[in-house]
């Protein structure tokens, strides 16, 4: 079973932009973080952290299905999950795409999988809870439709 440190602490920068007053972690030692760590993710102890200053845009939940999932009721587990993209875009951008290695490609692959792991263990974990139906639905988008977010953007 994992914990988040503290609750969220940010100020809202519109349209849609997020800074975190404070740092936010999530730590479950039943994670495996091996993935992620070869791209460059520090996971001291299964701790991830996201620093004082990140930005984050919550949970990309499209406004019209707002009443159904809210970007509130899954946020520090969507902000822990937007971390590991971040990370894995920065990863994606400082390879040669012109000469892509099986590894490097497989390296990313499976660090996006155990990013969306870590997303429903750290929902799961969540208190108040997120019900269960709400869990799943939020995990199975980021594992449709996440591959559109890993791709490197400026900036990152």
């Amino acid at each position: 079973m994992g914990k988040f440190n503290n609750k969220i602490s940010a100020e809202f920068h519109p349209p849609k932009k997020w800074i975190l007053e404070r740092a936010l972690s999530y730590q479950n030692e039943d994670i495996d973080v091996s993935d992620l760590e070869k791209i460059g993710v520090k996971c001291t102890a299964n701790r991830i952290t996201c620093k004082k200053g990140f930005k984050t845009d919550l949970a990309s939940v499209p406004r019209a299905i707002w009443w159904l999932i809210s970007p509130w009721d899954i946020a520090r587990a969507a902000i822990i999950h937007d971390l590991l993209y971040l990370r894995i875009r920065q990863y994606r951008a400082k390879l040669d795409k012109d000469h892509l290695q099986y590894d490097q490609i497989s390296a990313y692959k499976s660090a996006k999988k155990e990013a969306d792991k870590v997303f429903l263990a750290a929902m799961k974990d969540a208190d108040p809870s997120v019900p269960k139906w709400k869990m799943y639905a939020a995990y199975y988008a980021v594992v449709l439709f996440g591959r559109w977010s890993i791709i490197p953007r400026e900036g990152d």
